[in-house]
Order: C-alpha cells, then structure tokens, then sequence
C-alpha cells in the first residue's frame, strides 16, 4: 500500500498542477514580416491613380463536364485602385469588363454600384464596383505612405464558364470611371 501512494503523488501533483495553471504552449518562428509585397512595375511609372486586376486561382465545380463551353470554374480574383497622384480621389468607381458569363458571388471590399444583391451575373456587359468601406482614396502625400488610407482592394470570387483549362481568364478592360482623370488603356502581363 505504501508503494502505490509513492507513483500516485507524482500523478496528483502533476494533475493538480495541469488543472490549475494557465499555461500556454506556442513556438514563434520569426517570419512575421510585415512588409508588403513589391508593387507592379507599371504602378511605379504611374502619377494619377492605378487600377489593376490580378487573377489569382480557380477551380473546377460541379456539375463535372467535358464541354468546355459549359463547365461552371470557382474562381478568385482581385480589383485594386491606388492613388499614386496629389490629388485625393473622392467617391472612387472602376468599371471591370468581365467576359466569360461570371456570377459574382462576393466582392470583400467593394459594392456593386448598381446595388445588385449577390449573386450578380455580370458577365456579359462588366459591372462597376464602388468603396464599401473606403469611399475616398487620399494622397499618399497626406498619409505618409499609409496604404490602407490610399488604395482600396476588392476580394472578388465567383463562377466563370467557357474556359479551358489552359487559359487565364482577364476581363477585357478594366478603368477608372471617375471624371478629371485620364487613364492609359489597360495592358495584360501574362502567359496566355
């Protein structure tokens, strides 16, 4: 009897010690770099506002079918403006030329200017995104470089359809719609 309590204080006193701490058990690797990533080239060259569409994944969704013309793609993109110029863009609107018969089915930071509720079917004739939270885009003159005061980001994902899978689907234009600001036709960097 005298042997048993020698091996079950050792268990009590760790239960006991486990019950009644708050202990946390977490490693910190470090890689918390909080640097953005490097903007596109042509954003350096701009001195107004830059508007640029990044096509980031999709994927297959059912129905699974072998017509390409008709399977329905998941996809995820981003709309981002950012005013590079002097002058504060006030109530900022882009317009987004999608083609491929896309329904939205969100847009994390922008609104649809037309009020449609998601899902939107938009692609055949574009649609134009206004701020949800950030109307106005002010000068990074005025903000000391602050991104989050002078450029806006729209999260977009959706179903696109007739695409193969070889091909990156890209609205056919994307611009700035606010008046007094001219804007070079956009231009596509990619493989495809």
């Amino acid at each position: 009897m005298k042997r048993a309590w020698r091996v079950l204080t050792p268990m009590f006193i760790l239960l006991f010690v486990i019950e009644f701490s708050n202990f946390t058990i977490a490693q910190d690797y470090g890689d918390d770099d909080s640097t953005p990533p490097a903007p596109p080239p042509a954003q350096d060259k701009c001195n107004g506002i830059f508007v640029s569409y990044d096509f980031i994944s999709r994927h297959k969704i059912y129905p699974l079918l072998k017509n390409a013309e008709k399977q329905a793609w998941a996809f995820n993109s981003t709309a981002t403006i950012i005013n590079t110029g002097s002058y504060e863009l006030k109530a900022w609107k882009i317009y987004v030329g999608f083609q491929h018969k896309e329904i939205l089915v969100a847009a994390n930071g922008g609104v649809l200017v037309n009020g449609e509720d998601f899902p939107a079917e938009v692609g055949t004739n574009g649609t134009y995104f206004s701020g949800s939270q950030q109307t106005d885009l002010k000068t990074s003159i005025s903000t000391g470089g602050d991104l989050t005061q002078i450029q806006a980001i729209i999260q977009i994902s959706g179903t696109q359809f007739g695409i193969k899978p070889s091909v990156t689907p890209m609205p056919k234009t994307i611009r700035l719609v606010n008046d007094g600001f001219k804007c070079p036709s956009p231009t596509k960097k990619s493989k495809n």
